[in-house]
């Protein structure tokens, strides 16, 4: 699928994650030429994610395989700083994954529909030639390797750097990253159908701890603390503490920290031949910081405007490569953007506030109560934020 003598391609993408894969297959289905370039030997690890996704989420972008799921959620519990406990049935259906074999197995997709798989390429450089190409070079193992193509897709993830070479501002404000810690924990008290949040100060300042279950008494614990409220180590401090509070003589493995962006989503995400999609556009959801399904989501539309902007002459036409930040924008773009708005509120609330909306939903049916009415709850206490929070979603 490439020109052997000088690695030229149609498409190049950066990053074999969720979005980088997603891009890639598109585009070769699409009958491009595409080079999936990843810095390590295998896709999906370390996962920095509680592997949580629903079900609408998934399926929009690609059909699950089996062996992507770990188990199945039916319900989820917040737990406020004091200890209250609300349950929420009504909305909070979704799955585990198993991240490293699902981003493994897309990343084979991929390949399988003709994109070039490259493992362990770490882009070290990337830069616009004068004929309007661009060329990605690794030369981090010594042995210089070059990648040129007309258009070229970012999907790197948050650590990114090779935005900010092509005029992105890549920086992120102390408020718009968590410090996240995460591990794998094995202990009897595991419950296997539910997710379960514990909000405050004290637990994880600006941020919270989950608890995903994977099946078999194991699950994806790990917190965030935003940036403004944190100082090195203490995400890890943070963690160790709760599992040994709430699961005494568990089985710890895999304990790693990563950043979370909790930020805008970058615009504008084209900018001549060269795209942003995934974490490394911040396409999250600043609430939690999940995002998977906007990952895929991106990734597949990344790559349909990529495959559609190659002219006969092999050269990109720009202008093709915007329908991508439109699709974005109309589809997911509002929505994030409330949950930016929606952060900004819960970073201003104490732990009395959080005590007082868990206290007052704890009287409600669980089946009743869905995300949206924790968080319409929460402004109901404030007239003027709840008028703003009405606009959000109109």
């Amino acid at each position: 699928m490439s020109d052997a003598a000088n690695n030229k391609y149609d498409i190049i993408v950066v990053g074999a994650g969720p979005a980088g894969s997603m891009a890639a297959m598109a585009a070769a289905e699409a009958g491009r030429r595409v080079c999936l370039l990843e810095r390590k030997s295998k896709a999906g690890a370390p996962v920095r994610c509680g592997e949580g996704v629903g079900f609408k989420g998934l399926t929009l972008s690609v059909e699950p395989r089996p062996e992507w799921i770990k188990s199945t959620l039916t319900r989820a519990r917040m737990v406020s700083p004091s200890g209250i406990n609300v349950e929420i049935k009504n909305g909070a259906e979704g799955w585990i994954l198993d991240r490293e074999r699902m981003d493994a197995g897309l990343a084979a997709m991929a390949a399988e529909k003709g994109a070039e798989l490259i493992p362990n390429t770490p882009v070290t450089s990337a830069e616009k030639l004068p004929d309007g190409t661009y060329r990605c070079v690794s030369a981090e193992t010594g042995d210089a390797r070059e990648f040129t193509a007309p258009c070229l897709i970012l999907a790197d993830g948050v650590e990114s750097r090779l935005a900010r070479g092509f005029g992105w501002n890549t920086a992120l404000k102390p408020g718009d990253i968590e410090s996240g810690a995460f591990a794998r924990v094995k202990s009897k008290d595991i419950e296997p159908d539910c997710c379960v949040f514990y909000t405050g100060s004290k637990a994880a300042p600006g941020g919270y701890v989950w608890i995903f279950p994977r099946g078999e008494g194991e699950a994806n614990v790990g917190l965030g603390v935003i940036g403004s409220r944190c100082r090195p180590g203490l995400p890890k401090e943070l963690l160790l503490s709760f599992i040994a509070g709430r699961f005494p003589n568990a089985e710890v493995t895999d304990l790693h920290c990563g950043g979370i962006p909790v930020a805008r989503w970058t615009r504008p995400l084209v900018k001549e031949g060269v795209m942003l999609a995934g974490d490394a556009a911040r396409q999250v959801n600043a609430i939690n910081g999940a995002g998977i399904a906007y990952s895929l989501y991106a990734g597949k539309a990344a790559g349909a405007a990529a495959a559609k902007s190659i002219r006969p002459n092999g050269t990109c036409d720009h202008r093709t490569l915007t329908e991508y930040h439109r699709t974005w924008a109309k589809n997911y773009g509002k929505q994030l953007d409330r949950s930016y708005a929606l952060k900004e509120f819960i970073m201003s609330a104490n732990d009395a506030f959080l005590d007082r909306i868990a206290e007052s939903l704890s009287k409600e049916d669980p089946a009743k109560i869905s995300y949206l009415r924790v968080f319409m709850r929460a402004f109901a206490s404030k007239p003027l934020l709840l008028l703003k929070a009405f606009k959000l979603f109109k």
